[in-house]
């Protein structure tokens, strides 16, 4: 008879999805041995997959919730920003092509998971390392004109 410790280390790996081959050498088992524990436990190794995706999932909505919020943040700065330049300076520009890039970011988080976007016309999301230097756009002769 093997110790309950081991039996429940089974479950443990079996639900993170480790081979019954990998099981056995790690635990020092016959695979035949795995083969029968993995037919009596399927209802617990499934219940604790479960939990397991569960917890990721509540992971991810969270650190999805922190980057919304960090880009909320982001685009109130550059509005602030932009709501005291004059709408003549080119820096405005990138400005305003940072605060869409923003809005874009903000749209692609806010969508329901699973929801496809293929065949939209949405607009492409830039890079705000991409973006021209501040300067780079009044000399190439824009005048800054809008």
């Amino acid at each position: 008879m093997h110790p309950t410790e081991t039996h429940l280390r089974f479950i443990e790996l079996r639900a993170q999805g480790w081979s019954l081959a990998r099981i056995a050498a790690e635990l020092h088992l016959a695979k035949r041995t795995l083969v029968d524990w993995n037919r009596e436990a399927q209802r617990k190794i499934r219940d604790l997959k479960d939990v397991e995706l569960e917890s990721l999932q509540e992971r991810i909505l969270v650190s999805h919730e922190v980057e919304l919020q960090r880009l909320t943040a982001q685009l109130n700065r550059l509005e602030a920003v932009l709501a005291q330049r004059n709408l003549e300076c080119l820096s405005t520009e990138s400005l305003f092509v940072m605060a869409a890039t923003v809005r874009a970011q903000l749209r692609r988080l806010t969508q329901p998971f699973g929801v496809s976007t293929a065949g939209a016309s949405a607009a492409p999301v830039l890079d705000i390392a991409e973006l021209p230097p501040a300067g780079a756009l009044e000399s190439s002769g824009t005048g800054g004109a809008l």
